[in-house]
């Protein structure tokens, strides 16, 4: 057990550096909390930012999750890859969703869930990403797909991977739930936009 919980406090203590802010600070000269919907994750980076800054997100937000990994791999190898990921990752995640510098008040963990899930087992996070995908063009709204790609890898993790991944998988569902209720509940109140994603394939291809 000491072995996970320091896999999760290093993957918080890297989760806590918040790459939109830094991006945000080095572009624009504001906090990313100042911005847009003040959401410190890629869309709002990209939305307010432009693109570049939005990848330049993507890809930091990738590495704070995928470094700390490979380390704690190293570190405690006898776990197992996917046990160690996961434990990791979740960290990341929970530094993400609530770092302590500000007020555990951060972003919805949406790359940093991916990036980990994906590295737990590739096949079955890429599945996740494209059931992703397929639900935010029928429904048409990001915080949908994000919670029904996790519930689908979730079922998977509880039939074909360790225990811990299970548990690890059941608990990042529950925190996409969370950190999009206020969306989920805009859906009914028509509050929640829709994503342009699903706009443009349906404009494109007929309804």
């Amino acid at each position: 057990m000491l072995a996970r919980s320091i896999c999760l406090l290093v993957g918080y203590l890297c989760g806590c550096v918040l790459t939109a802010e830094i991006v945000a600070r080095r572009t624009a000269g504001q906090s990313i909390f100042e911005l847009g919907d003040g959401n410190p994750g890629m869309a709002n980076v990209g939305h307010e930012l432009g693109s570049r800054a939005a990848l330049a997100c993507l890809v930091g937000d990738i590495l704070k999750t995928l470094l700390p990994v490979l380390l704690m791999s190293r570190v405690f190898s006898q776990l197992g890859w996917a046990v160690v990921t996961g434990w990791t990752g979740l960290g990341a995640t929970l530094g993400h969703i609530m770092p302590f510098w500000h007020g555990f008040r951060g972003g919805k963990g949406v790359t940093t869930i991916s990036s980990t899930i994906i590295l737990m087992n590739p096949l079955w996070g890429i599945l996740a990403g494209v059931v992703g995908v397929a639900t935010i063009i029928l429904s048409g709204y990001l915080s949908v797909a994000a919670v029904v790609a996790m519930a689908f890898y979730t079922v998977v993790t509880w039939l074909l991977l360790p225990a811990d991944c299970a548990l690890i998988a059941l608990a990042f569902t529950a925190m996409q739930v969370v950190t999009h209720w206020s969306k989920l509940r805009g859906i009914r109140t028509g509050t929640t936009h829709r994503a342009s994603l699903s706009t443009k394939f349906w404009a494109r291809f007929g309804r």
